[in-house]
This record gives structure tokens, sequence and C-alpha cells, in this order.
């Protein structure tokens, strides 16, 4: 089993599935971990999910690491939720502040359900090339062509979305390391330093994802790329 970006290789029927089933069913498995009510309706989602990333031979490490990057927005949601969704009965108060059990269950609810629904999202980068989640939007869009809605542009937007990720990703993780070399590891500061030291990282990252466009755009300018219509639908062209 080899990784190229957030894609893993491997031969597994979730690999194989169609792009197209995979994008709905992350749409549909979205919609119902946001709509099951209940512990066990949400104990049964999650061996779905489960069984699922066990089927894709994805990894367990490779599909659990976002939520570790994600850790610190996951207890902030935790902690605001218990400390400020209820006033009823609260286990500890502090000013405005007040600690309850509807509070930390509320948290609880929607860290399990983010992560559910993050766990699928990073099941189908995993198992689905860009040029694939290309060709799913497409299949799904079709429908609409008739309609004269742009699928054909909605498709290669979706896909540019797709390789831009990890291209962003990348270039922050350099830019970190750049700051920590000139001012130290990040994680070594306070809370309150650490949050502006990561706020300062959004302008370069913001300036490098529009000098990538930039490149992009003129590169698909130079090589001729259009959209012109083919049997009905559109279809994007190159033309030298």
């Amino acid at each position: 089993m080899r990784t190229l970006g957030g894609y893993v290789w491997a031969d597994s029927p979730v690999h194989r599935a169609s792009a197209a089933a995979k994008l709905a069913g992350l749409v549909a498995g979205a919609v119902l971990v946001l709509a099951v009510r209940g512990p066990v309706a949400l104990v049964v989602v999650a061996a779905v999910v489960c069984s699922l990333a066990a089927v894709s031979c994805v990894g367990w490490r490779r599909l659990f690491a976002p939520l570790w990057g994600m850790r610190w927005f996951l207890l902030a949601i935790l902690v605001l939720n218990a400390l400020l969704f209820s006033a009823e009965d609260p286990w500890l108060s502090l000013g405005p502040l007040r600690l309850t059990a509807a509070g930390v269950e509320r948290g609880l609810w929607i860290v399990a359900r983010t992560c559910l629904v993050v766990v699928l999202g990073t099941l189908l980068t995993a198992t689905t090339t860009p040029q694939q989640v290309v060709d799913g939007v497409r299949d799904l869009l079709r429908p609409l062509a008739r309609l004269g809605v742009p699928t054909e542009t909605a498709a290669l937007a979706v896909g540019v979305t797709v390789q831009f990720v990890p291209t962003l990703l990348r270039e922050s993780r350099q830019l970190m390391r750049a700051q920590e070399l000139r001012c130290g590891g990040v994680s070594s500061r306070g809370i309150m330093r650490r949050a502006v030291s990561y706020v300062r990282l959004l302008v370069p990252v913001f300036v490098c994802a529009v000098r990538r466009a930039d490149e992009l755009s003129r590169a698909m300018e130079a090589r001729g790329y259009r959209v012109v219509e083919r049997r009905g639908a559109t279809s994007e062209r190159r033309h030298s």
C-alpha cells in the first residue's frame, strides 16, 4: 500500500466503487450523522463507518490523522458547549460561565458527529483520485446539463479545489517551519501567543493560494483550455 498526496494506493471494494457512488454516499452519510438521535443510533452509524474504514485497507492511522490535527478545535467546541450551552443545575459556576451536564452532553454530540463526518471525507479522498472525483461530480450533475447548468465548469472547479488542498497544506507546513526557525517553536509559547502566530500565517497562506490560482489560470490559458458543448452536455477540451 502506497500513498500519493491524500490518495492511498490499494485494492479494496471501496477503491473499486464508482466515484459518483462514493460522493453520493458521503452526502447521505453526513446527513445521516447529523440526523441521528440517541446514543444507540450514533453507535450504529459509527460501527458502519468503522466497517467501511476496515474494508478500505487505508489504515487507521491515515484515517484518523486529520482528527489529531483538529484536536484543539474539537476541544474548543466541547469546552464552549459545556460552559455556555445551559445554565440549569451547574456543576461549577464562574461568573457567566456554568459547567453543566447538558452542555457537556451537547459538546460530546457535536464532537462525535464532526469526527464521523471528517472520517467519511478522509475515506473518500483516500480511496478516490482527484480525476475520479471530477468524473464523479460530472456524473452526478449530468442531469442538470439539460437545464443549461454548466456542469463541466462545476466539475472542473471541484477538481482544481481537491488538487489545491494538498499543495496549500504543504506550503502551510513550510511557512510554519520557517516561522519556528525565526521565532522559536510555536508549541512552546502560551495559548495567546500561539493563537497570534497561527493568525499571522493566514495572510501568507492566502497570498500563496492567490498566486497558485493565478499560475494555474495562466497555464490553462496558455494551453488553450476552454469549455465547449458536446453531445448535449459540456466538456472540457484542450486545443493546441
